[in-house]
């Protein structure tokens, strides 16, 4: 089921955040074509964090269970990563953890030894592909084994400093040009030391990535709904195939008139149960055939070699919290802004279910003229986070009027359950897209 427990505000309301998430740099040295980076016309400022604008965090680090030292671009570029790493490190309580993502081509066995030596904890590398030339053909300018050399520098950088090992994960985008690549990728990793994968689908920022996505639309309570009545209707003779064929004749049969009765009670009865219907998907069918199988080869790759693997569902959850508030995460772009999640940090494009998708962003201070406490503190913040953590909107892709109004504005004022968050056409709450700083399965 892949489901989450009930939802939570303590830490949502907290008076500091328990998560944070920091764009140390938005440059980075390859050109994926996945990349928000590479997906809107015009091309966002680029730069790295100032000293002044990390400082203005430091009042949230005795606080925190996680910090991510990465954004849109690559943490090795940053010039003061490890004196940000262990500036961070010296004030987060026991237990907390630092680490970052990177695609590992500036990672050499002096720089490993640097990053471990500052305290760093965690660090997750980008691959995607087990053979070198399709590797190269996801991560723009980018190398496999160059990527091998960062797994041996950590390795050895572990070797001199065992009381100090940095855990070695990784993270795969998962697409239809690179699904059959999974179980290859996990024995791969595996064989190299590293001992975490965490799989995302995702999120295609360019019109020409609109067939990437492996997801269907239909949570899995729709899907066992409509079987339910599927059944129902085969045992009382009712052919529900012909539906659109016969939906707007001006004259119809009774049988044809049985037909439109029977869906009409059907969508009516899951509008009152709040179940999420989409006719013309679940009528149509959503194959994921080839994925369960790839997934569970992947599965049983990693078991046999001891890896832990955190897959992401296959549809849509049927509660779709916002996980970054749920869990206390925040956003801090380069530049000082302050968001509330990773879909909300910065204006995009984005193409998935048949529709292009503009994303506004929510901003809610910008440091370092205000510092992250009292950023997070703000009323605007603190109500928006209140709201978000409730999980009271809706599931607008498995809707019937999906896109609407409400979802194709970049000026939402309401959505059609009142909610003024914007976060019912969200792929991350609808638990579709995931990283290394989130709380899965198995990781803290």
């Amino acid at each position: 089921m892949n489901e989450l427990p009930a939802p939570s505000a303590a830490r949502a309301l907290a008076p500091a955040p328990s998560r944070l998430f920091v764009e140390v740099t938005s440059r980075c040295n390859l050109r994926c074509a996945m990349c928000v980076k590479h997906s809107c016309a015009e091309r966002a400022p680029e730069g790295d964090m100032s000293p002044e604008t990390f400082e203005a965090l430091v009042p949230a680090f005795p606080h925190l269970e996680a910090l991510v030292l990465n954004g849109v671009g690559e943490p090795l570029l940053h010039p003061l990563l490890e004196r940000f790493v262990r500036r961070a490190k010296a004030l987060m309580p026991a237990g907390s953890w630092v680490g970052f993502q990177t695609n590992g081509h500036l990672l050499d066995a002096e720089r490993a030894l640097a990053l471990a030596g500052a305290g760093l904890d965690k660090v997750f590398l980008s691959v995607d592909a087990a053979s070198p030339e399709r590797f190269s053909s996801v991560r723009g300018g980018g190398s496999l084994g160059r990527v091998e050399r960062a797994l041996e520098a950590l390795a050895e950088a572990n070797a001199r400093m065992p009381g100090r090992a940095v855990e070695v994960g990784a993270e795969f985008v998962l697409m239809r040009d690179t699904l059959r690549e999974l179980p290859a990728v996990t024995a791969w990793l595996a064989e190299r030391g590293v001992t975490r994968l965490v799989v995302s689908h995702i999120l295609p920022y360019g019109e020409a990535l609109a067939d990437q996505p492996v997801f269907a639309a239909s949570p899995e309570r729709s899907v066992r709904f409509h079987a339910e009545w599927a059944a129902r209707a085969k045992r009382e003779g009712i052919d529900t195939a012909r539906y659109f064929d016969v939906l707007w004749k001006y004259r119809k049969s009774p049988e044809e008139e049985r037909i439109v009765e029977f869906v009409t009670e059907m969508t009516g009865t899951a509008m009152r149960e709040d179940i999420p219907f989409h006719v013309v998907n679940l009528f149509s069918g959503e194959d994921l055939t080839e994925a369960e199988r790839v997934f569970a080869q992947a599965r049983e790759t990693a078991w046999e070699r001891g890896m832990s693997l955190a897959l992401p569902p296959l549809r849509p959850r049927t509660r779709r919290p916002c996980q970054a508030v749920e869990q206390g995460g925040t956003f801090v772009a380069w530049d000082g802004r302050v968001a509330p999640c990773h879909f909300l940090w910065r204006a995009f494009e984005c193409h998935f279910y048949g529709r292009r998708k503009q994303v506004v962003p929510r901003h809610f201070g910008h440091l370092p003229g205000v510092s992250l406490l009292e950023a997070w503190n703000g009323q605007a913040y603190r109500e928006f986070r209140a709201r978000a953590a409730r999980g009271g909107f809706p599931h607008c892709p498995s809707c019937n009027v999906y896109p609407c109004e409400d979802i194709e504005t970049t000026d939402l004022e309401n959505d059609c359950y009142g909610e003024p968050v914007p976060c019912g056409d969200c792929l991350w709450s609808m638990g579709l897209l995931q990283c290394m700083g989130q709380e899965l399965p198995g990781n803290p």
